[in-house]
């Protein structure tokens, strides 16, 4: 790679070929240094993917201190981190609606001039079509440029586009040749991970946190012991989506609360497609559907290959379609099921059917049948999105290998005390009731792995709250906890409650007359991060963050509909704070605010209270 490119700076340099034709590496690199010493000097490198090749081809370019420059262009953030010299890499973004019109216009039309009837249809060809990626543009343009130039030609192009197979037309060959570099330069790991984003429809926005867990259901992605430290599959995940974001093969939706981790994510059409080309291409398939991803239509469905579907491993259905068990053989060895509608579960066929599924690891779904569920003894990760009652979950050895359970509603933990052995897989709780059940639970120890804990104190709780969550910060691994106060009159102090030493993030859901008490307690937690209040009713006007020294890791603070009107900030409080949120809070504004939060490098979201809009669920949770 690097001795290409000497050789083409020797040819652009007008060096003769004989000269260099034979010439090894090191001779190379006297030629060019040689050529360029003592004068000015541009020099491109288009399309970098690796640090050695940076390495060997900057070390014969002279730093002549005469304003000559390097240009490098590379689609690996880590790559352009690594060839810097003094300022950030510059980012690429995708072109607006007339940055993306005026590149289809120039490769149509060249310098002539675009007929005014047709530049409405193009400019929504080039734009809402190709989604501002200039190779999607170029190469849709080149394909204009060989139709007929007339509105109805156009209009039938553009009808046509959300159903155009890049694989059918010599152009999108070209294009996906291109954009599969990406994916042969990801590692034998990752390549399997980037291919399973083709199941997601079109435009789908994904959660990341369903994305990993789903890549470690599929056993894409195992443990790993570096000597005494065992380094978790979902941490590793984290790793390779942001490589991910880096290579710009996902690109960020959303997020998180820190402003820096990834909450959702999407792909462009035309990765998805590469996605899917590929995994047709790949021998293994034989004709086989591992994976079915039935769309919002009812009766339709999508899979990468013609279709077999007794080897269906992993099933995702979108939309109202009760009939999705239709589709799979009673003996299929099912260990996704992915049901992102309303009506899963329930037909009773559908309910039976679940329970046949024994290899099953990851369930997302809305109406769960939880006695049926847990008789499901592979289950990694359960995520139920609403319910329509309280459920009752038996802590037995039904959940032996359960890593995650998260549902919006909280559900009632009933003890089995035939079962002895800890539940050591067990990460994510969310959420369960703060009762005395769940009090047993952790008094014996049975979660010591917790790393995110989300619980329900109701008015039937909150008297026994110091009682039932004594053995709270025996937690040891627990880096997350939500509390939602369901319905109580009352205040529970937060004083009472002995925290984990190690929490980094705490929630606090409809909590009643918060006071400067509470917010010591927090501020004793050394630990924490993130400290979020939502719906909180505090006993004063305002809310004091803490005196000199509390919160001393403290980087962000979130307040959505907390009805106070000032918020102060004492000299040593909260000495880390990088970033605060404030959303929906009606009686606050900025001047209410403390100094600090207003001063330039804050990173300060002030949005202003909207009076029509009522705060329905959280999407600023990160785990929800």
């Amino acid at each position: 790679m690097s001795m290409e490119v000497f050789k083409n700076l020797l040819k652009c340099l007008k060096v003769p070929e004989a000269e260099y034709k034979n010439a090894g590496e090191e001779k190379l690199k006297d030629m060019v240094r040689n050529r360029l010493n003592g004068k000015k000097y541009l020099v491109v490198l288009d399309d970098l993917w690796e640090a050695n090749v940076w390495d060997k081809v900057k070390a014969p370019l002279p730093d002549n201190n005469n304003g000559s420059m390097i240009l490098v262009t590379t689609r690996n953030d880590q790559i352009a981190n690594y060839a810097r010299s003094k300022e950030p890499h510059h980012q690429l973004h995708f072109l607006d609606e007339n940055q993306s019109w005026e590149m289809f216009r120039n490769k149509v039309f060249g310098r002539e001039e675009c007929p005014p009837p047709l530049e409405l249809i193009g400019r929504s060809i080039a734009f809402e079509s190709c989604k501002g990626l200039p190779l999607a543009i170029k190469t849709t343009a080149g394909i204009v440029a060989k139709k007929e130039r007339s509105e109805d030609a156009w209009e039938e192009i553009k009808n046509l586009l959300p159903y155009w197979s890049v694989a059918e037309d010599k152009e999108g060959e070209e294009m996906m040749k291109i954009l599969k570099y990406s994916y042969d330069d990801l590692s034998e790991k990752m390549k399997p991970c980037f291919l399973y984003l083709g199941v997601f429809p079109e435009d789908e926005e994904i959660p990341v946190r369903d994305l990993i867990l789903l890549w470690i259901s599929e056993d894409f992605i195992k443990p790993i012991q570096t000597g005494r430290r065992l380094i978790e599959p979902e941490d590793i995940g984290e790793k390779y989506l942001k490589e991910l974001v880096d290579r710009n093969l996902v690109q960020v939706v959303k997020r998180k609360s820190d402003g820096k981790g990834v909450k959702t994510c999407q792909i462009h059409d035309l990765i998805r497609e590469l996605c899917i080309l590929v995994s047709n291409d790949n021998p293994d398939n034989s004709n086989n559907a591992r994976r079915l991803s039935f769309s919002r239509n009812k009766g339709s469905y999508a899979c990468s290959v013609t279709c077999n579907h007794s080897s269906t491993c992993s099933l995702f259905v979108y939309g109202d379609y009760s009939e999705w068990s239709n589709h799979i053989p009673e003996d299929c060895p099912v260990n996704v099921l992915y049901l992102n509608g309303f009506d899963g579960l329930t037909t009773e066929k559908n309910a039976e059917y679940l329970e046949r599924l024994k290899n099953l690891k990851f369930l997302k779904m809305d109406y769960p049948v939880l006695h049926r569920l847990f008789k499901l003894q592979s289950l990694q990760t359960t995520k139920v999105m609403s319910s329509w009652k309280e459920g009752i979950i038996s802590v037995d050895e039904g959940l032996k290998q359960m890593r995650h359970f998260r549902s919006r509603r909280g559900e009632h933990l009933l003890v089995d005390e035939r079962v002895k052995d800890r539940l050591q897989n067990f990460q994510t709780l969310c959420y369960v009731y703060a009762d005395s059940q769940l009090g047993l639970l952790l008094n014996n120890c049975y979660f010591p792995n917790l790393r995110t804990l989300g619980l329900v104190i109701s008015k039937d709780e909150c008297q026994l709250v110091d009682e039932n969550l004594r053995s709270l910060h025996r937690l040891s691994e627990l880096r997350k906890l939500k509390l939602i106060f369901f319905y109580i009159s009352e205040r529970v102090p937060l004083g009472k409650i002995i925290f984990p030493s190690n929490l980094t993030k705490i929630v606090l859901y409809w909590c009643k007359d918060l006071n400067d008490q509470d917010m010591n307690a927090l501020g004793r937690i050394r630990s924490l991060q993130i400290l979020k209040l939502s719906d909180v009713e505090c006993d004063q006007d305002v809310v004091n963050c803490g005196g000199a020294g509390s919160f001393p890791q403290l980087q962000v603070l979130i307040m959505i509909y907390v009805c106070v009107s000032s918020v102060t900030l004492e000299v040593g409080a909260m000495s880390r704070l990088r970033r605060a949120v404030f959303r929906q809070c009606f009686r606050l504004t900025l001047q209410s605010l403390p100094e600090r939060m207003l001063s330039p490098g804050f990173d300060l979201h002030f949005i202003e209270p909207d009076y029509r809009y009522r705060y329905c669920g959280d999407d600023d949770d990160d785990d929800r």
